[in-house]
Order: structure tokens, then C-alpha cells, then sequence
């Protein structure tokens, strides 16, 4: 896969195109969320994400 030119981040010596895959899984893997907290998430996710000048690009999980 070939990243574009946007998505290039470059510095003085360095080029760099990173993806970050993080997966949280509750205690015995309990169904404890609702959509309500789900929406929570992904709004805080997002806010942090545009903090270290990144992008979420996908925020899911299982009801």
C-alpha cells in the first residue's frame, strides 16, 4: 500500500507514515458498554487524536 503525499509526515531527516491499531477488552470480556458510552469514546478519542495532530479512523466496538 502506498500512502499520498498528505499522509506523509516528514521532519528534518525522516519521512514516517504510521498506523496505530489499539484494541481495549474488558475484564472477561463482559458486554459492559452501551451506544451512549461507545459515543464518548470515539468523541474523546477523536479530541485526543486531533491533539498529537493525527486522525481516528475507525472508533467500533460490540454491543
Amino acid at each position: 500500500m502506498q500512502a499520498s503525499e498528505e499522509e506523509l509526515r516528514t521532519k528534518r531527516h525522516v519521512v514516517h507514515h504510521l498506523h496505530l491499531h489499539l484494541v481495549f477488552v474488558t475484564k472477561y470480556r463482559k458486554k459492559v458498554f452501551s451506544e451512549k458510552m461507545y459515543e464518548r469514546l470515539r468523541f474523546h478519542f477523536d479530541r485526543v487524536c486531533k491533539d498529537f495532530g493525527c486522525s481516528l479512523v475507525e472508533c467500533d466496538g460490540e454491543l
